[in-house]
């Protein structure tokens, strides 16, 4: 919760979380994660880590109902219990990935490569805003790997969080503008993560995307979003998955 709190105090983003109360006590917590999107400003809400004492579970939609209710923030939940999926739908939710892609790197980068990764200290201070690099810093005093690729005429930030999948030292893609563009250029991204030491890499994808090279880690992992978003970009960034590590 730490860095959490951190996070919240220096971006000047509020409270970390709400609490349900009855009469004087505690009766119920969620776990707010904001951040602001470098390319908008826009507010990024990540609801995560929810409790209701069993006397108000008939009180926990409710609450997450008003969480979830300015029309000028974006929501997300990336680890929804099944339960959790069919309650968000109630709310506005809409499931954007429903699996995680495995790409095992030593195979992938056999490809041959049309794109570069770089640190985003060689890259030019006009390419990319302040706030996009000021993300890209905070991820890499996190732990992240961080990247910027050179692909298709464009420049696009990438995090990588490091992980362990299937016992092999991996890195999960936690922002990406365009996630089809990331699976074009496999081949490039897996040279450079195996650089870094990792052998295998996760992103949220849709099922359908399996014929992009990757194998389906689980038969199940939704991501569900409140609000207006790319369908294509992946953005975990200052989640819980960075934030609150196992």
């Amino acid at each position: 919760m730490s860095l959490v709190s951190e996070h919240h105090e220096r971006r000047e983003l509020g409270p970390v979380g709400q609490l349900l109360m009855k009469g004087d006590d505690a009766a119920g917590v969620l776990l707010t994660i904001k951040s602001r999107l470098p390319q908008t400003g826009r507010i990024v809400v990540n609801l995560s880590s929810w409790y209701v004492e069993p006397s108000c579970r008939w009180f926990a939609p409710r609450m997450l109902q008003m969480a979830s209710s300015n029309e000028d923030e974006i929501f997300t939940d990336l680890t929804p219990s099944p339960e959790a999926c069919k309650l968000n739908e109630r709310l506005g939710f809409a499931t954007v990935t429903d699996c995680t892609l495995f790409y095992p790197l030593p195979f992938a980068a056999l490809r041959p490569a049309s794109a570069r990764l770089r640190p985003p200290g060689e890259i030019k201070p006009e390419i990319l805003s302040a706030e996009m690099r000021d993300m890209l810093e905070d991820h890499a005093r996190l732990g992240c790997i961080v990247a910027v690729m050179e692909a298709e005429n464009r420049h696009y930030p990438l995090v990588f969080l490091k992980t362990t999948t299937k016992r092999l030292p991996s890195a999960r893609l936690i922002h990406c503008e365009d996630r089809q563009v990331a699976q074009r250029h496999i081949s490039a991204i897996a040279r450079h993560l195996l650089g870094h030491g990792r052998l295998a890499l996760t992103m949220a994808a849709m099922g359908a995307e399996r014929k992009a090279g990757g194998l389906a880690a689980h038969k199940s992992a939704p991501i569900q979003v409140k609000g207006a978003w790319n369908p294509r970009f992946i953005n975990e960034a200052y989640s819980e998955l960075v934030l609150l590590p196992p």
